[in-house]
């Protein structure tokens, strides 16, 4: 009676794993289904039509009509950076023309909605991470937000350790600091750029000021 129990129980959990299997096959199938259905009747045809219109506003802006590039007036028959990004969020072009929109506010002095573009950029590629986080710590130091504004520059420096926008972002938090008279914490950035960045663009600049700051104390 017990071996005969023991057997169904153990036939009863064979077949319940058949059934799992089962339907993770199923599921797995279907999954695979859908995307390619939705690549190909609803995402393939929003990137193409969302391509054209980042690329028209990459015109617009290259011309220096930044305006135009985000679509402030709302012309018709147009999407401009900002219309892209609100259309076609899940693209990639729909993606990237956020980062775009987020310059075009920073440079017309909007820099709260510089801040929210830039936020809602993902960036994939680290040298864009570092830009999109600088650009928002330079949006913070605008609207006099400093204690932000230090925390994206040093996350804009974090992400990568290179020649360019490492020393850069550095560069940007030591000033920050040294107009806030905060020269103790601009020193220690200043320095790690002297000792780890020996060819940064603005190398003369780091040593002035620390000249200025060990005179100081």
């Amino acid at each position: 009676m017990i071996k005969t129990k023991k057997n169904y129980i153990l036939h009863g959990m064979k077949k319940s794993k058949i059934f799992f299997s089962i339907i993770f096959t199923i599921i797995i199938v279907v999954s695979v289904g859908v995307y390619f259905f939705l690549n190909k009747f609803f995402l393939y045809p929003s990137e193409k039509k969302a391509m054209e219109e980042l690329n028209y506003a990459q015109q617009c802006l290259y011309k220096g009509d930044i305006d135009k590039a985000l679509n402030r007036k709302k012309i018709k028959n147009y999407l401009g950076f900002s219309g892209v990004a609100s259309k076609f969020p899940f693209t990639k072009s729909g993606n990237i023309s956020k980062f775009y929109a987020g310059i075009c506010y920073y440079k017309l002095g909007d820099y709260n909605e510089s801040i929210k573009m830039m936020k809602n950029f993902s960036a994939k590629d680290e040298i864009l991470s570092s830009m999109k986080y600088g650009i928002i710590g330079d949006a913070f130091t605008q609207i006099k937000n400093e204690k932000e504004a230090l925390k994206n520059y040093i996350i804009a420096a974090s992400i990568r350790d290179n020649e360019i926008t490492t020393p850069l972002y550095y560069y940007k938090a030591a000033l920050l600091n040294f107009y806030m008279k905060k020269y103790k914490d601009s020193k220690y950035f200043l320095k790690k750029i002297e000792k780890k960045y020996p060819f940064f663009l603005y190398k003369k600049n780091v040593e002035k000021y620390l000249m200025f700051i060990e005179n100081k104390s």
